[in-house]
């Protein structure tokens, strides 16, 4: 939070010369004479001096609440020193200025004899002191509340990237270690599709350790989602039954959050039963306009999950919510006998 000399300038000369017109209207109109007379002849010899009076007043208790209330953190101690020092002060500059600086080059005073004396002049300025004063209080405490509000919403920003970041992290190494199990099942078994699920895995491991962009290029994701998918397949020691349609545009230019689509498909393959035929696992991926539809459906198996189950799904609904709010709908149903998610979530380029 900067000390905003010039803005508050800027709005003191706006509110004082309205105050002037407003009130020159109010006084002269009725009596004859013109306001240009009035404005631009008389009053344009004490003008600079009020004005200066003036802004000198509002500029000195905007600095009081400036130092000690937003500084220092000492609310009470603001008020204080204004009441007891800043008021007493500027009435003593008022002074200075109207009744003898002024009085000095024009040989006219603002006040009669009888209100010039020290008790009078400053009860009769109190209130002169703090209508004038009230605008660089006023005009602190509205800049105090936009700075709190770009605060609070950097400290949001700044949440939220971290969870991201979390989140983020924690889908990898469990990626990492069912991938290294299925990689470690191949070459233990001899398999000639050993070296090509190396292959894979270190295509997917480079997307994930250096790719640190809040955002990638959906066609990038979805290449992700192949070599996973290829990665998973090898596995199996028979024909798994699966059904994959991606229908998304080569020139693509939309963007996605890294990451986001392969948990709901990890679910299906550990968690499903590739060997029925009739109940296939069925992958439909699609890009229509803006919005990218996801749906997996998976016949659900008999084996037990193991120790490490449950991140995957929790995390990327938690990502979800973070990173596209309410431009994404996710749906769950959860049979006895079959699992699917629908996913549809709105792109940007």
């Amino acid at each position: 939070m900067k000390f905003k000399w010039l803005w508050l300038f800027l709005g003191f000369f706006l509110f004082y010369n309205f105050q002037e017109i407003a009130w020159a209207i109010g006084n002269y109109v009725g009596s004859g004479m013109p306001i240009f007379k009035f404005i631009f002849g008389a009053r344009a010899i004490s003008y600079p001096f009020y004005f200066l009076t003036w802004l000198a007043c509002t500029t000195f208790a905007y600095a009081v609440f400036f130092f000690f209330f937003y500084q220092k953190q000492q609310k009470v101690r603001a008020v204080i020193v204004f009441l007891a020092v800043a008021i007493p002060l500027m009435i003593c500059f008022r002074y200075l200025m109207q009744e003898v600086i002024y009085f000095e080059l024009t040989g006219k005073h603002n006040y009669s004899a009888n209100m010039r004396t020290p008790i009078r002049y400053f009860l009769d300025n109190i209130f002169f002191t703090i209508y004038y004063s009230a605008f660089g209080i006023v005009f602190f405490f509205i800049q105090f509340s936009a700075y709190n509000q770009k605060k609070q919403g950097e400290l949001l920003l700044q949440n939220r990237q971290a969870e991201l970041s979390f989140l983020r992290s924690q889908i990898n190494p469990h990626f990492l270690f069912n991938s290294l199990n299925n990689v470690y099942t191949l070459v233990y078994q001899g398999s000639d599709k050993a070296l090509d699920s190396i292959s894979k895995l270190s295509e997917l491991l480079r997307y994930m350790l250096y790719e640190k962009e809040e955002w990638v290029p959906l066609l990038k994701e979805v290449q992700y989602l192949r070599n996973f998918i290829d990665l998973q397949l090898m596995r199996y020691d028979f024909k798994p039954a699966y059904e994959l349609k991606i229908n998304v545009p080569f020139n693509c230019a939309f963007k996605i959050a890294p990451l986001t689509l392969i948990p709901f498909v990890e679910n299906a393959f550990k968690h499903g039963d590739l060997k029925d035929v009739a109940m296939p696992l069925q992958i439909e991926l699609e890009l229509v306009d803006q919005m990218l539809n996801l749906k997996v459906s998976n016949k659900k198996g008999n084996f037990n999950k193991d120790e490490t189950g449950g991140i995957g799904l929790a995390n990327v609904k938690k990502r979800l919510e973070l990173t596209y709010a309410n431009h994404q709908t996710l749906h769950i149903a959860d049979s006895d006998t079959q699992y699917t998610i629908a996913l549809q979530m709105k792109l940007h380029e």
